[in-house]
């Protein structure tokens, strides 16, 4: 400091806007996490619900298709009741269009619940990047209100922006001084 500048808390008015800017971008990143998070848990929850309305529909489905196998195995008895095999066959033919029902429903539901497992996966994502992002704002803000971070080999890293009475002398994501 040369004189003239306004210090408050041990900071500098160039140091505590830093520190004020910090914490308003780290509550930022937290509040956009949080927001990630929530749709995310709705998509979850969106696909978890269609997974099961999978499931039912293609057992309504199976069931209908059952009701409908019937009636034309009814109808082609009461035509002719001597041709079993062709009924046999007839019978095999109903029982698979039942079952590719119900195995194309159970697809859609698995690919509905991948969706809802990388859905947590991706609001878990989000909050621990909004945490960890909001940390280190606020470290690379208190950075220069420290005098920056001491260096293993000596010297000095202090992040942002270096201020000078009434002008700013250099700007760098992170400035080296020895």
């Amino acid at each position: 400091m040369s004189g003239g500048e306004v210090i408050f808390l041990g900071m500098t008015a160039g140091e505590l806007v830093m520190a004020g800017g910090s914490v308003l971008s780290a509550v930022g990143q937290l509040n956009a996490g949080a927001a990630a998070a929530r749709a995310e848990r709705f998509n979850d929850a969106m696909f978890t619900a269609n997974a099961v309305a999978a499931r039912a529909a293609a057992k309504e489905d199976g069931r209908r298709q059952k009701r409908l196998g019937l009636q034309r195995q009814g109808a082609n008895r009461a035509l002719d009741p001597d041709k079993l095999d062709l009924l046999e066959d007839g019978n095999m033919e109903e029982e698979l269009a039942f079952q590719s029902i119900l195995h194309a429903g159970e697809v859609r539901a698995i690919e509905s619940e991948n969706k809802a497992r990388f859905a947590r996966f991706r609001g878990d994502q989000a909050g621990s990047t909004a945490i960890s992002g909001a940390a280190a704002t606020l470290l690379v803000g208190a950075a220069p209100a420290v005098g920056g971070f001491k260096l293993p080999g000596g010297g000095t890293v202090s992040p942002a922006i270096k201020f000078n009475p009434g002008n700013i002398n250099r700007v760098s994501p992170f400035l080296l001084a020895t």
